[in-house]
């Protein structure tokens, strides 16, 4: 059966539901994360763990000692081997990347509802806010809405990564405050992002300038896009401009002003066509992430034709 591995990180009991488990995909770090965990529930569980190493098989117990087993190879040990570890009722975990090598291990693997396939890819959004929900309800946190959003798309996409940024977060005395969280997330280069929201009057040549410097994955399409769905947000929910200085961040004194000449210049249709194209891109990137850099090239050149 083939699951997310998302599913096993809210349902940390999922995994005693299946007796085999192969966790693949091309991101290794999410693997290789996904692993240690699996190992520290089944042991939990009062399984042992035994790392079969490649040419060496399941031994017996020679102390006839009935413990339960958890294998674990980074080397198939092949489907009849599998099927002896499963009727002894022990449990298998084989991970290795993505390969075309092991599209038939995959099959064997999908087919059986007593073992599982777990694909660990980089995180989408919709995957991401899964982690994130977990999270909040696991330790019983309270987010604003807009400072939700914001962490979500300041996340990192990578697990392993993402993972370390919410322990971080777990340690915050105020996590509703803008600068502390943009702050321990640590992006590298998130205040000239952050700023590029109002230098987006820059000419053709600027904004280039900009993506090529600053634009070079897809987690930096969504560390910038987010400053952008955040500033939109403020603007989209203020009332009037006491309402919208309110709403501003306090490490954005020196743009205040900006923000409330541009208030000022958004009518609702304006407000509805900028809330358009916020929604579009999101969904483009989504489905075409290969593309984030020249989507975000046309979103950009597109917002400032908007608000001009």
């Amino acid at each position: 059966m083939k699951i997310n591995p998302e599913n096993f990180i809210v349902d940390e009991g999922l995994c005693l539901n299946y007796k085999s488990l192969f966790i693949s995909g091309n991101d290794e770090a999410y693997i290789f994360s996904l692993v240690d965990l699996l190992v520290k529930i089944f042991s939990k569980k009062g399984f042992v763990k035994r790392v079969i190493v490649e040419g060496v098989g399941t031994a017996p117990d020679l102390f006839n000692v009935e413990n339960k087993y958890l294998y674990i190879s980074e080397n198939y040990i092949g489907d009849n081997s599998v099927k002896e570890i499963e009727s002894n009722k022990d449990v298998y975990i084989f991970y290795e990347k993505s390969s075309s090598k092991n599209k038939v291990i995959k099959q064997f693997f999908s087919k059986s509802k007593d073992r599982a396939l777990i694909e660990c890819y980089e995180l989408d959004p919709n995957r991401k806010k899964i982690i994130l929900n977990s999270f909040i309800k696991k330790h019983n946190l309270v987010f604003e809405n807009n400072v939700y959003w914001f962490m979500l798309d300041l996340l990192d996409n990578r697990f392993s990564i993402l993972n370390k940024e919410l322990d971080k977060i777990l340690l915050l005395d105020n996590k509703n405050d803008f600068v502390v969280l943009s702050n321990t997330l640590n992006k590298s280069h998130s205040t000239e992002v952050n700023k590029f929201y109002f230098k987006i009057h820059l000419n053709r040549a600027g904004i280039t300038a900009f993506l090529n410097s600053s634009i070079n994955s897809l987690s930096d399409f969504y560390s910038c896009f987010s400053y952008f769905k955040i500033y939109s947000l403020i603007l989209f929910s203020s009332k009037n401009s006491v309402d919208l200085e309110a709403k501003i961040p306090k490490y954005l004194f020196r743009e205040k002003q900006s923000l409330i000449n541009l208030f000022d210049s958004l009518n609702e249709n304006k407000k509805k066509l900028l809330s358009s194209l916020l929604y579009k891109t999101e969904n483009l990137v989504r489905k075409n992430p290969n593309l984030y850099k020249p989507l975000f090239y046309r979103f950009v050149l597109n917002y400032k034709k908007i608000i001009s």
